[in-house]
């Protein structure tokens, strides 16, 4: 809960961030909301897609259509006949989108598509899919063959054509981590 404010040095409020234990492991953190105030107010959100800046949109399209096994929801281009400028895929409810680099070249001059984020996909065979990726040339990123992890799920890495890095994942822990 969030302790009474108190003036810091330069008079600013500071509020304290208590935590609370999760059931199994792990902390959440929590606050009191006086009554009546209108701060705090919760909403109900879900993710439910992620957009991905790829070096070759067709390349990364074959992928995950063929590899992932995402469905092609929708193609744009900005002129008929042109090269893709959005693909949107669906992996269950989830959609990913997938858009030419490109054109933010900017912004990606520094920056290595990919670095600093991990992606999961959960499907029901983890060693059948494994050997799917191993069939159709799929790179293995960070582990090999499937591991068996202490939080119960079997898992192994891959990486996208573009060094987007997904964890592979079946739940073998019912349901405590899913």
């Amino acid at each position: 809960m969030i302790g009474p404010s108190r003036p810091s040095a330069q008079g600013n409020s500071r509020r304290r961030l208590a935590l609370r234990p999760m059931a199994g492991s792990g902390y959440l953190p929590t606050r009191t909301i006086p009554e009546g105030s209108q701060r705090g107010v919760r909403m109900t959100a879900q993710v439910t897609s992620v957009f991905l800046y790829v070096d070759d949109i067709q390349k990364s399209l074959e992928f995950y259509n063929e590899i992932m096994g995402a469905e092609i929801a929708q193609l744009h281009a900005e002129k008929e006949g042109g090269p893709l400028t959005l693909a949107i895929l669906k992996v269950g409810a989830f959609s990913l989108m997938l858009h030419p680099q490109d054109e933010q070249a900017a912004e990606f001059a520094n920056a290595k598509v990919g670095l600093g984020i991990h992606l999961q996909i959960r499907v029901d065979d983890v060693d059948a899919f494994y050997h799917h990726c191993l069939d159709e040339g799929a790179m293995l990123a960070v582990s090999a063959e499937p591991v068996d992890q202490p939080w119960g799920w079997r898992e192994f890495a891959l990486k996208d054509p573009n060094g987007y890095v997904w964890s592979v994942y079946q739940d073998k822990s019912g349901g405590q981590w899913t």
